[in-house]
Order: C-alpha cells, then sequence, then structure tokens
C-alpha cells in the first residue's frame, strides 16, 4: 500500500462570512418568534401552522436554554476549542515554548464550549445576588465572578498575547474584546433591561437576541483569527499523511 498526502487549504474568510450568515438568520428568527410570542398571528391555519409557531417561538430565541440556538453557540465555541488544541499539537512538535499557553486556551474554550450546552455559570446568578444584593446592570450577578475571571485571565496570558505578531494581537485582541463584550457588557444590558422591565416584554427578547449575538460574533472572529493565523504560517496548506 503507498503513502498518499491530502493538503486541506483554509478559507477563513469565506468560512466567517458563513457563520456571519447563520448568527443573521438565528437573530432574526429569535427576534421574529418573539414578536409571534407577544403579538400574536392573525389566525392559525392548521396543526401543522401552529407547529411552526412554536417551533419559531421556543427552538430559535437566543436567551432561551437548551435549544436549537444554545447549540449552535456551543458548537461556535467549540471551534476555536478545536483549532487552538490543534495549534498547541503542531506548537508542541516544534518544542515551542508557548505550546502550553496554545492548549490552555484550547481547554478554555472547551470548557465555554460545556457551559454553554449546560449553563453553568447561570447557577452562580442567585448565590452572587444573595451575597453582593446586586441589582440594575449586575441583576444577572453571575458577571462579577465573570469579570474577576476576565481580569485574571488578562494577567495570565498577557505574555504570550505580547509575544504574537503585530497582526495577529489585533486579530486576537479585535475578536476577544468583541466576544467578552458581548458576554459581559452585553449581560449588563440585559440585566437593566430585566430589573426595570421584566423578562417577559418584546423589549427585553430583542435586547437579549442581539446582545447574544454580539456573543456569537465574537466567537465567530475568535475562530476566523485562528484560521487566518494557520494559513499565515502554512500558507501551503495543511498536509495530512494517508496510509
Amino acid at each position: 500500500m503507498t503513502n498518499q498526502n491530502t493538503t486541506i487549504h483554509i478559507y477563513p474568510k469565506r468560512i466567517l462570512i458563513g457563520l456571519l450568515g447563520i448568527i443573521g438568520i438565528l437573530v432574526a428568527l429569535s427576534i421574529y418568534g418573539q414578536r409571534i410570542r407577544f403579538f400574536g398571528v392573525a389566525d392559525i391555519r392548521g396543526a401543522w401552522h401552529e407547529f411552526w409557531l412554536d417551533l419559531l417561538m421556543q427552538a430559535f430565541y437566543l436567551d432561551a436554554e437548551g435549544n436549537i440556538s444554545t447549540h449552535v453557540n456551543a458548537l461556535l465555541l467549540f471551534l476555536p476549542a478545536l483549532l487552538l488544541i490543534l495549534i498547541s499539537m503542531w506548537k508542541n512538535t516544534n518544542g515551542d515554548k508557548f505550546r502550553l499557553h496554545w492548549l490552555g486556551l484550547g481547554l478554555i474554550f472547551l470548557f465555554l464550549s460545556f457551559d454553554e450546552a449546560a449553563v453553568l455559570h447561570e447557577r452562580l446568578i442567585k448565590p452572587t445576588r444573595a451575597i453582593l444584593d446586586t441589582g440594575g446592570i449586575f441583576h444577572f450577578a453571575w458577571i462579577i465572578p465573570g469579570m474577576i475571571v476576565v481580569a485574571l485571565f488578562g494577567l495570565t496570558f498577557l505574555t504570550f498575547f505580547l509575544h504574537l505578531d503585530k497582526k495577529f494581537k489585533i486579530l486576537f485582541f479585535f475578536s476577544l474584546a468583541v466576544y467578552i463584550g458581548g458576554v459581559i457588557g452585553g449581560e449588563m444590558l440585559s440585566g437593566y433591561v430585566a430589573a426595570n422591565l421584566g423578562q417577559k416584554n418584546f423589549t427585553y427578547a430583542v435586547v437579549a437576541s442581539i446582545e447574544e449575538s454580539i456573543e456569537l460574533i465574537g466567537a465567530s472572529l475568535i475562530a476566523y483569527s485562528l484560521l487566518e493565523y494557520i494559513r499565515y504560517y502554512l500558507p501551503d496548506g495543511i498536509t495530512v499523511k494517508m496510509t
């Protein structure tokens, strides 16, 4: 049997455009479904029509848990995790001194993916709110320990960040800023609206859908940055040996 090599070429911009297209569709379905939920429809034309209306209201709402949108979010976080672990393996073969940093980042995003699917961070809201008596922008109180974790993350990976080429400093900083802005900043805005208007209204549904979309865009930009990193350092593509 002869050995054959397969070369995989990466097209980061095409992948990013595809991911942004999926996010745009999810946001539109989320907001439209909640419009139906709060304002209704003129009439329901049979069981299948009712089924599709229920699907729009439940399965695509970006602020709900355990639905299609939740799993898409988890997959979008799993993609950077996979890319980071693959980069760490590549760096390990070259004896790169930052190989463990790449692996650590991969494990962090793997945890974030599992967290999104299992909604672990939401469990911190009640105990944190009980201890700190939070409200307003801190209505969703989990963001307080979340901000502490982000600060520790920045300190831990500062040296790693500084060793990157200027192009990737900008790419990674911007993509992470968008993601963290959606996760923390967006949750503050949603929390403010929830604290003042409640969560069972169309205004909150729109704000929450947009906030979640920023988080999804940030995850997509992180994946794009990593794909661009791989393409830059492996311009001829990734060669896979087939035996």
